[in-house]
């Protein structure tokens, strides 16, 4: 049970969107939560969930020190989008919480569902976020020319398009495309192109691409 967690906080993977993917290990430390900690989209997931809720941005480090403080006589549960251990904060709050101090529940990666929503495996992939950040272009170059699959999560800047330029100003242009939008969700789609028709991609929600050799 939760409460024999004490002083522990409880890093929860919410899977990549829809509610249906969460485990119910994860729902049940949820539902047992004194406050919750999360995004505004994931804490709209849990509207009926008797819990104080707390929206975390940009203000982590006040964030971190107000978790520390309640986790002595509170249950503290962090919301986490897809895996907890797969490019999230969760590497932030062990490191300055402790990892010793934190209960991590791993949920479904957007990244594995994108997988699956292609019909490829992914444990000869490799991988890397895009998402915030915006100088890691170097290192995506290197690993698609070097990798037979890589996997990337994105965001609103760093888009399909501007992947396919930057990759085709830098000589690449035998690979395939797979565009993965709003996975699981009603308005899921799935684009399979070339690296110059995928300039003309244009997407609006939560993106994964995999590029993979032709």
């Amino acid at each position: 049970m939760v409460r024999d967690y004490k002083n522990k906080v409880v890093i929860v993977g919410c899977g990549p969107g829809l509610k249906a993917y969460i485990s119910p290990k994860a729902l049940y430390n949820i539902n047992k939560a004194d406050i919750l900690v999360g995004s505004r989209r994931l804490l709209k997931l849990f509207p009926d969930i008797d819990a104080k809720k707390m929206i975390l941005e940009k203000n982590y480090k006040i964030m971190v020190e107000r978790i520390s403080a309640w986790r002595s006589t509170k249950q503290v549960v962090v919301l986490v989008s897809g895996d907890p251990c797969f490019f999230s904060y969760t590497k932030m709050l062990t490191k300055d919480i402790g990892r010793e101090s934190c209960l991590i529940i791993p949920g479904i990666s957007s990244m594995q569902l994108a997988f699956a929503a292609i019909g490829e495996c992914w444990d000869d992939a490799c991988f890397m976020s895009l998402h915030g950040r915006d100088t890691e272009y170097a290192e995506l170059v290197k690993k698609v020319r070097e990798q037979g699959k890589v996997g990337i999560l994105t965001d609103h800047k760093n888009t399909p398009a501007i992947i396919a330029r930057r990759l085709l100003e830098n000589g690449i242009r035998e690979r395939r495309m797979f565009v993965c939008e709003n996975l699981s969700l009603p308005d899921e789609r799935v684009h399979e192109a070339d690296l110059v028709s995928a300039l003309n991609i244009k997407t609006n929600g939560l993106v994964v691409v995999i590029i993979t050799k032709k």
